[in-house]
């Protein structure tokens, strides 16, 4: 009896102490954070992140005891796994991720179909050791990137990038982790980019500097036919570009050097730029490759044509107007930072295009009528008429701040990623049947093409005596110039021989489709003689 009137009396005495303690309020950077946000709009987050991410180190590694306690692991596995998760927890360590002390996001309207968002991850003062502040820049700065863009710039994304840094933990961390084969695949990968190039990787890493960025470019005054269905299959020519600062000549002189022997190089060698381009013979389709690598100033360039990297530093020296003269920029970039480490440009040609593109894929597809599935892709990417998306992204001393400008309601995309997860889930099963849709109807098309073709030359013998070549059969009006181009992913070549000829239709690819077809004096439309081209056991088959 007394033993539990002591008990009782222990836990009354102690139970204060519980209470103050469990009610104790928990110190946290909400006041840190949301500083920084727009409090009145339609978006207002903040997590703590202290408790998760505080000693994430040591959890992976108490993970490590617990995988290695399971029954039946062999040695080597315990060890290989002890390795693998030994290197994860100094990288967590080094990273930085244990010092984010919490998280914040903020949305608010400017004006009727502009936004402006702020996010916020946070770090408490002097608390920033960890490659996470460091290798993406350290202070703010001015934003050299935006005097390289075009005005037809779609996209771009320009960051801070200290790859040394990131390179050496790499070295490191491999070297350390005492992982099977690790050292000897890092010592394999320097041997084969030696053999590729001729030089060392890590004096190549070396002497890439502090920045980087990757453009897209929309040219709609030489809009491609991307062999779309319909005859409005067209769209902008897209033009792609990487920048990175460079500290000396080294990657460019690997690749000049790997070039000298190419026939088919354009050399330019200029005060202001020196490039290499690989002019191939013209190609048809979306983007037109004439494939170019250029130093000019500090900056090294990798585009898909000599044109983009022409226009790039054209507006850079400033002879050529460039996106930040456009009254779109203009009207985006309003009350926006001048200063930061990153930036991200989306234009509203971008929601314009994926609209067009819409409009021509299956356009009699009920499928591509659907309401819910119109809003989704216009919450996602916007609608031709949303204005587009500017952000700038800096290291500060409470960790990475970033502001933009928005024609698209940050809410609206943030709570549609629930929805995205379950449309990639469909779209990775109905992508397939949409892709044999479009394949079924580009057949279709092929073989009524070259049933038009049969007709044309009956026509053309009964006129003139003999069969016509595709030239022949236009110029007599037989047949219209589209013939001579790809029609509904198809090309089609017309052979005479004698009193004979022969029309076949070859798909440009498999996804504009499946089989070959032809047809002969006959006027008999056959799947093709090439085994590849035709259904099993229907080579040279009539098509029925």
């Amino acid at each position: 009896m007394r033993r539990v009137v002591a008990i009782v009396l222990c836990i009354l005495l102690t139970a204060p102490v519980f209470t103050q303690a469990q009610n104790a309020p928990v110190k946290n950077s909400f006041q840190e954070v949301t500083s920084h946000l727009d409090p009145g709009g339609n978006l207002y987050v903040y997590l703590s992140t202290e408790e998760w991410v505080n000693g994430l180190a040591g959890q992976i590694s108490q993970l490590r005891d617990f995988v290695n306690a399971v029954p039946s692991t062999s040695t080597d596995d315990k060890q290989n796994s002890a390795r693998l998760f030994d290197l994860l927890a100094r990288l967590v360590k080094q990273s930085g991720v244990e010092q984010i002390s919490g998280f914040g996001m903020s949305s608010i309207a400017l004006e009727k179909g502009l936004y402006r968002s702020k996010w916020m991850l946070h770090h408490n003062r002097g608390n920033e050791s960890g490659f996470l502040w460091s290798a993406f820049g350290k202070q703010p700065h001015a934003l050299a990137g935006l005097d390289l863009l075009p005005a037809n710039t779609a996209f771009a994304w320009f960051s801070d990038l200290d790859l040394s840094i990131l390179w050496a933990i790499v070295n490191n961390e491999i070297v350390q982790s005492g992982i099977v084969g690790a050292q000897q695949t890092l010592r394999d990968f320097r041997a084969q980019f030696l053999a590729m190039t001729g030089g060392d990787l890590d004096q190549s890493v070396a002497s890439i500097g502090n920045e980087c960025g990757l453009v897209v470019t929309l040219d709609e005054s030489s809009a491609v036919n991307p062999r779309l269905r319909g005859a409005a299959g067209q769209m902008p020519d897209i033009g792609f570009m990487l920048v990175c600062k460079v500290k000396n000549d080294t990657v460019f002189g690997l690749v000049d050097s790997a070039l000298k022997a190419n026939q088919f190089v354009i050399r330019t060698d200029r005060s202001d730029l020196r490039m290499r381009t690989i002019a191939p013979p013209s190609s048809a389709g979306p983007v037109q490759q004439r494939i170019s690598i250029a130093r000019s100033g500090d900056y090294l360039f990798i585009a898909s044509t000599d044109a983009l990297i022409e226009a790039a530093v054209a507006v850079k020296a400033g002879r050529k107007a460039g996106l930040k003269s456009t009254d779109e920029f203009k009207k985006i970039s309003q009350g926006m930072p001048e200063q930061g480490n990153a930036f991200t440009f989306r234009s509203q040609r971008i929601p314009q295009m994926i609209a067009g593109l819409q409009s021509q894929v299956l356009p009699s597809d009920p499928a591509t009528n659907n309401q819910a599935q119109r809003q989704m892709l216009a919450n996602l990417f916007g609608t031709p008429t949303t204005a587009g998306t500017y952000q700038v992204t800096a290291n500060t001393p409470e960790g990475w701040f970033s502001v933009g400008n928005s024609g698209q309601n940050p809410a609206s995309t943030l709570f549609l990623l629930p929805t995205m997860a379950a449309a990639l889930i469909t779209g990775a099963t109905a992508i397939p049947s949409l892709l044999r849709s479009r394949q079924a109807a580009n057949e279709a098309a092929a073989v009524a093409n070259l049933r038009t073709i049969a007709t044309a030359q009956v026509t053309h013998l009964s006129s003139r005596s003999n069969y016509g070549d595709m030239r022949a059969l236009i110029q007599t009006g037989l047949l219209d110039s589209r013939f001579l181009s790809t029609i509904s992913g198809y090309e089609f070549v017309v052979t005479v021989s004698g009193r004979r000829y022969t029309a076949t239709a070859t798909p440009t690819s498999p996804d504009s489709g499946r089989y070959g077809y032809s047809v002969t004096t006959d006027g008999v439309v056959r799947y093709s003689s090439v085994p590849s081209q035709a259904p099993a056991g229907q080579t040279g088959s009539p098509v029925r």
